[in-house]
């Protein structure tokens, strides 16, 4: 793909304007007051949250107006001018969304932007709710084993604060991130590109610390920080709803990646997907508390995850938010992009994927635009991708391992399978009744975060 001296000219004169209408708060748009929580909780859990928007509708409506003429101003049809009108797009549809807080309109804006539980991954028929479902059921048994992890203090808010702070530092090149305590704040952490802001009574397991850094420092803000330090196209520091899905699949593989994605982790962000399910099937705020609760989470967890899913929509239920519906696809995606890619060693391709906060099928134009010395090499770039002598060879293998069909290697397993499957954790105890199957917990021991 190549771009014509026109088509350039005609980015350089555009971009600027983008950038100055760039960047709708969202999740901040829709956040749920410590009050509400603090309501909730005091009314003995039986009460539906009273929850209400305010977002600057007159500004938001003028905000879509400039960008709608902006829109029309972009004539052509080359991949690149296209492109740019969906980044376009991408802005209206966020500033859209908000406008729409607590009524209907938003849950249906919501769909059209990140999908639904029921979304299906390439058109076929496996969907998003199909997904959780498959790694609930791996995650939920674990055998007899005796064996397991020695036991790790958590990390208290000062702890992570700290903990965040020194990593920064040491980065090089260093990015100008702050880390904050923050009481207001109903999530345990909430991070946009320059600032990570911890609730101060919150308490972290050391895995989820490692998956905070991964996910909300070594992508999030790092491509934001990457798209506000390109030359011209400086609007990919908020790349809006549009690039979420791959956003935040990108953050999962890295904490994937680093062995930073715990088994609660995980079992988590398939309940969520759940959660989002049973709420566009009518599911209340207070029936997805119930079932959380039921399922062994913690008040403060359930309590979290159930306003995650009902916040900006209606907590009477049918009309839920649904961007938890997209993380998992999302992590889907990025990493069949990664095998599909990095098998012909395109490193220059793979890296754009940090340039911005972008969606993957912006990679190819803006591969040429960067060929055209548009867009810039991202300054930053994550420690998965710094380590490419590491990453290549673990694409290599599994991508051949894709193809192999694992039903004769689990006939061949077979008898050791069953071995497991009936043996106690002790041979003294054969004879003693046998203990109920060990099953992994659907409680959450980390806590609600912006991600």
């Amino acid at each position: 793909m190549q771009i014509d001296r026109a088509t350039l000219e005609r980015i350089q004169e555009l971009a600027p304007r983008l950038a100055a209408r760039a960047g709708t708060r969202v999740l901040e748009g829709i956040a749920w007051p410590r009050e509400v929580e603090e309501r909730f909780f005091a009314s003995g859990e039986s009460s539906l949250p009273e929850v209400s928007y305010a977002p600057d509708r007159d500004a938001l409506r003028k905000r879509i107006a400039e960008l709608e003429e902006l829109l029309r101003g972009i004539d052509g049809d080359s991949p690149a001018l296209e492109w740019l009108r969906d980044c376009v797009r991408g802005q209206i549809e966020g500033a859209a969304l908000l406008e729409a807080a607590g009524t209907r309109a938003f849950y249906e804006r919501s769909c059209a932007l990140y999908g639904s539980a029921r979304t299906s991954f390439f058109g076929g028929a496996m969907r998003n709710v199909d997904l959780a479902q498959h790694l609930s059921a791996r995650l939920s048994i674990h055998g007899w084993d005796e064996a397991s992890d020695p036991p790790v203090e958590p990390l208290d808010a000062n702890a992570l604060r700290e903990l965040l702070t020194a990593r920064i530092e040491a980065r090089s090149p260093r990015m100008d991130v702050q880390v904050t305590l923050d009481a207001r704040i109903t999530a345990k952490v909430v991070a946009g590109m320059t600032r990570v802001r911890i609730r101060p009574d919150a308490v972290f397991a050391r895995w989820e610390a490692e998956g905070l850094w991964y996910h909300e420092v070594e992508t999030h803000a790092l491509t934001a920080h990457n798209g506000a330090a390109q030359p011209l196209l400086t609007f990919l520091r908020s790349g809006g709803p549009r690039s979420t899905r791959t956003q935040e699949g990108l953050a999962l593989f890295a904490e994937l990646y680093h062995r930073k994605l715990s088994i609660a982790r995980l079992t988590r962000l398939a309940t969520r997907v759940r959660l989002v399910d049973m709420a566009e099937q009518g599911a209340s705020f207070l029936d997805l508390y119930r079932y959380l609760r039921e399922q062994g989470a913690e008040r403060r967890d359930a309590y979290f995850d159930a306003q995650r899913i009902c916040r900006g929509g209606l907590v009477e239920g049918g009309a839920p938010f649904t961007k938890d519906a997209c993380y998992l696809a999302g992590l889907l995606e990025v990493y069949a992009f990664f095998a599909a890619v990095l098998r012909g060693g395109l490193r220059d391709e793979v890296e754009m994927i940090a340039c911005g906060r972008i969606s993957l099928g912006d990679i190819a134009v803006l591969s040429a635009l960067r060929a055209a010395g548009v867009l810039a090499r991202p300054r930053y770039l994550p420690e998965w991708l710094c380590a490419w002598e590491t990453l290549l060879p673990y694409f290599a293998f599994t991508s051949f391992m894709d193809g192999i069909d694992l039903g004769p290697v689990e006939q061949h397993f077979r008898t050791l399978l069953d071995v497991a499957d009936v043996a106690g954790p002790h041979a003294a105890q054969k004879n003693e009744e046998r203990p109920a199957r060990k099953v992994s917990s659907p409680r959450q021991s980390g806590g609600s975060r912006r991600s």
